[in-house]
């Protein structure tokens, strides 16, 4: 086992852990409908792909304000934290150029694409930084615990002509309705994406 391995292999029993304590602490005779907001509220399986952050979510409500057509609220919020990390909340999957602007006037380039399910951008649109090899502390996750929803974005970590690269799958499918998205880095400038089929997560090492 190399060293990749063994902190992989870490970072997943962290998260293994927490999800234990937070299933330990909800009743088992507890209704549904006491465990989950009106709102629509994704739960988040955090994965750790060959070095790459990932952040996989799954909707659990029926009534879905983007696909009836009604936006009441925001569909995210960006902000800066007191330790000078952005922190974003999706709340919604649409306008996601609306929320790369909003990256981009925080000091971070950005490149936001929102994909339908099996469809992800052609991997030549860019020079990206082989996962294994991305920055672990450039991203930091809402602890499942959380009743918020959020990443933060550490922009240390990121260099002046890098482009952070955020895409999400979303799928409509009545039967498995949710999101797979990935965070990646690009040396340089980060082409518009052309859809082809296949999975927004990058392979091991690149």
């Amino acid at each position: 086992m190399n060293t990749s391995d063994q902190q992989l292999s870490a970072f997943e029993e962290h998260l293994l852990t927490e999800l234990r304590h937070v299933v330990a602490a909800r009743p088992a005779d507890e209704p549904a409908s006491m465990t989950r907001p009106a709102t629509r509220r994704p739960r988040r399986r955090l994965v750790l792909a060959g070095g790459a952050m990932i952040v996989a979510t799954a909707a659990v409500t029926v009534a879905d304000p983007s696909l009836l057509g009604m936006h009441a609220s925001p569909a995210y919020a960006v902000e800066r934290d007191p330790d000078g990390s952005i922190r974003i909340s999706i709340y919604d999957y649409r306008d996601p150029k609306g929320l790369q602007q909003r990256i981009d006037s925080f000091g971070v380039t950005a490149a936001v694409d929102y994909l339908p399910a099996g469809m992800t951008c052609q991997d030549s649109r860019a020079d990206f930084v082989p996962p294994n090899r991305m920055p672990r502390e450039m991203v930091d996750w809402a602890p499942l615990s959380s009743k918020d929803h959020y990443f933060k974005v550490h922009p240390q970590y990121i260099k002046p002509d890098q482009t952070f690269v955020y895409t999400v799958q979303i799928s409509t499918n009545a039967h498995h309705r949710g999101q797979r998205a990935a965070i990646r880095l690009a040396n340089g400038p980060v082409a518009p994406c052309n859809p082809v089929p296949g999975d927004v997560l990058p392979n091991r090492g690149g």
